[in-house]
């Protein structure tokens, strides 16, 4: 067994881009990622197909697994001979307890190599204009943390406000939000200056980014008013005048004054820059999300992560292709799965010469293609009951053509959780077939009671059975989602989801990623033109 090592590397603060190419080139090779709550999850497109995938996302009072168990956690997977890379939001050594994961698995005799990331401490003011040194303004910088842990883990305040409000330079504040109300009572207490300039800068780097500016002590009043939540930067001193942006309007150095101030609140507005932007929350399994979200990101449209479903393989061999006349397939997952097993047995593609193979749609027949396969047959409507249906027909015509012939006309190499559709219509026209169950559909609880909370605009439901996974999760939750509008990938995703909600929702055309985007354009479309015409209630 190889000896394994531990990356802890920083994934940008919000901006894909923002990555470092040495972490990236990282993620592209390492066998297990290892990651947090506020990584750009579009980063995990760039693993390999079988990297594993762990979600250990911390939020304020929510965490997926507590500090020893990450530190386990790595140490356990390096054990294996895996490469690991720790993937961090901004960089691990600020805030990021990386200083702890590197002494534990050091201690546990494994080798172990930070990579620095670009901090949101320094990056996301920036994008908003805000330098956090100016001369003139601001010759130094304090940065601290609004959440601490104490010695039992719990999050609490613990900021010794004499010495920040004796500051002359830059404070800026990370992870402070939850306690912000608390935080400005404390500044000013202290003696700090109510008339302090500050900002907060909401989603930094990204497409969602707001910026508030305002004065001290009206701080946590409009930032409620505006609804300003994590993830976010607290920018208190001078420089929060700044806004040095490429921007054809506004920029530049704006003086902070009473007078400025009373002509701020008699136009009764904050100075907050909000563009209209939609966001999408997309679950379903890796690829789906990817997918679809690399879709909509080039459409101008915001996509958030919210996959929790993963894919479990099967551990039984492969079945004798050489007694089926059909290879069906329904998904590109299973796509990939069958292709891995296939590599994993060393068994030679070749051997699939004599075999006929059936898809689903374009997207399972693109997987294939990658791999040099193309399909025989693809119905011209993409569902599981099209598919079946065009499929036994086919099969009947070959039967009376060349006579039944001693093979069974078909294998299903699909979820162990499919459903009955194709079955059940190869029954009724008696047509043989056996079920050989790919993988299986899985449900990632932590993840899950991560995304849950999540309030996007539009909810996209990749599957019926991550429809049903994602319902079942708010019921035991007891929450209730009513502000986002649901999106289901076909009908019988649609006939899941009409279980759980009266609301209107939209269903997509065909059972495709490329359908699903459609859906969506045209409804943000039909809304910025007074229109809603893709509503659809059943």
């Amino acid at each position: 067994m190889r000896e394994g090592k531990v990356y802890l590397a920083g994934g940008g603060c919000g901006d894909v881009s923002l990555v470092t190419w040495k972490t990236l080139n990282i993620l592209k090779h390492c066998d297990t990622v290892v990651y947090d709550s506020l990584v750009p999850e579009e980063l995990l497109q760039w693993t390999k197909p079988d990297c594993e995938k762990i979600y250990v996302g911390k939020r304020y009072g929510s965490h997926a697994r507590i500090q020893l168990e990450i530190n386990a956690l790595l140490v356990e997977k390096a054990r294996e001979g895996k490469l690991v890379l720790r993937l961090k939001g901004g960089d691990p050594y600020v805030f990021g307890r990386g200083g702890e994961e590197f002494i534990a698995v050091q201690e546990a005799g494994i080798c172990c190599e930070e990579i620095p990331g670009i901090t949101s401490a320094i990056a996301v003011p920036a994008a908003a204009g805000i330098p956090v040194t100016h001369r003139g303004l601001s010759d130094s910088v304090t940065v601290v943390t609004g959440t601490a842990a104490d010695k039992d883990g719990h999050a609490e305040l613990n900021m010794d406000f004499n010495a920040l409000a004796r500051l002359s330079g830059t404070l800026v504040i990370l992870m402070g939000m939850h306690h912000l109300a608390q935080i400005v009572t404390g500044l000013l207490a202290a003696g700090k200056n109510r008339n302090t300039p500050c900002a907060i800068i909401m989603d930094g780097t990204t497409k969602r980014q707001r910026v508030l500016r305002t004065v001290l002590y009206e701080l946590p009043a409009r930032a409620a008013k505006q609804g300003f939540t994590s993830p976010a930067v607290i920018v208190i001193g001078a420089v929060a005048r700044l806004e040095l942006t490429a921007e054809e309007k506004g920029g530049g150095y704006t003086e902070w004054t009473e007078a400025g101030k009373a002509q701020m609140d008699a136009a009764g507005a904050d100075d907050v820059r909000v563009d209209r932007e939609v966001l999408v929350g997309v679950t379903g399994t890796r690829h789906f999300v990817d997918k679809l979200s690399s879709m909509l990101r080039n459409r101008g449209i915001s996509a958030l992560d919210m996959g929790f479903m993963e894919i479990k393989p099967d551990r039984e061999a492969l079945p004798e292709f050489a007694d089926y006349g059909w290879l069906v397939f329904t998904s590109p997952n299973g796509v990939r799965v069958f292709l891995d097993k296939m590599k994993e047995e060393q068994r030679d593609l070749r051997t699939l010469s004599d075999n006929h193979i059936a898809v689903i749609g374009p997207g399972t027949a693109a997987a294939l293609q990658d791999a040099g396969i193309y399909a025989d047959y693809m119905p011209t409507v993409f569902d599981t009951a099209h598919l079946a249906q065009g499929l036994a027909d086919r099969i009947l015509a070959e039967q009376i053509e060349e006579g039944t012939g001693k093979r069974c006309p078909a294998v299903f190499l699909r979820a162990k959780q499919g459903s009955d559709i194709m079955p059940s219509i190869f029954r009724e026209k008696g047509i043989s077939y056996m079920e050989y169950p790919l993988y299986e559909l899985g449900v990632q609880e932590q993840k899950r009671n991560a995304v849950l909370t999540n309030q996007p605009e539009y909810i996209v439901f990749g599957s019926a059975m991550g429809a049903r996974a994602y319902f079942e999760g708010l019921q035991e939750k007891e929450l209730q989602n009513t502000k986002s509008r649901y999106v289901c990938i076909g009908e019988w995703c649609a006939k899941e989801v009409q279980k759980y909600v009266q609301a209107p929702f939209l269903i997509a055309e065909e059972s495709s990623v490329d359908a699903v985007a459609e859906c969506l354009c045209r409804e943000i479309d039909s809304k910025e033109i007074g229109k809603g015409d893709n509503d659809v209630s059943i």
